[in-house]
């Protein structure tokens, strides 16, 4: 396997990799305290206490939008913060079978897929984090082919056992 993958680090996708997180959060804790609140909810409907079961779902609202607002202005400090922004780099991956290299600005450097952790798939790119929690983003654009990114899936299924949820074939 030599798969090649130029990802463009930039405003772009730094604001793709946080509402990426930021769906993960919504589905994983938002749910729960839902599924919560709703139990608490009928539990005082059937006690006859509408004006508790409204606060409830009350809260649950302003819950789930001070996570929205918070989210914004989390990736709005972020964009101030990052020299992305003015600066994009372009960082360039190229995947063996037992390893990837990544090179940017004249560095180059490999990582043994050992080092990887896990293996993530977002609407528009790959996420690998490393055992050091570094990560590294795969833009899906970034792939010469088709064929490539579909390739790389295939191999990252197998490997981390990641789930096919977005990439389908066209």
């Amino acid at each position: 396997m030599n798969i090649r993958n130029t990802t463009i680090y930039n405003k772009d996708l730094i604001i793709k990799y946080n509402k990426f997180y930021l769906r993960n959060y919504m589905k994983k804790n938002f749910i729960i305290i839902g599924i919560i609140a709703i139990g608490f909810i009928i539990y005082m409907l059937i006690e006859n206490r509408i004006d508790y079961a409204l606060l409830l779902l009350g809260i649950l609202v302003v819950y789930y939008l001070l996570t929205l607002l918070m989210q914004k202005f989390s990736i709005k400090r972020m964009l101030n913060k990052s020299p992305l922004v003015d600066n994009p780099v372009t960082q360039t991956y190229v995947f063996m079978d037992d390893k990837f290299e990544v090179a940017n600005t004249g560095k180059a450097y490999e990582v043994d897929y050992n080092e990887i952790k896990s293996a993530k798939l977002g609407k528009d790119f790959f996420l690998l984090q490393s055992n050091q929690r570094k990560s590294y983003i795969i833009d899906m654009n970034g792939f010469e082919t088709e064929a490539d990114k579909l390739k790389l899936h295939e191999f990252f299924i197998t490997r981390f056992n990641m789930t096919s949820k977005y990439l389908t074939k066209k």
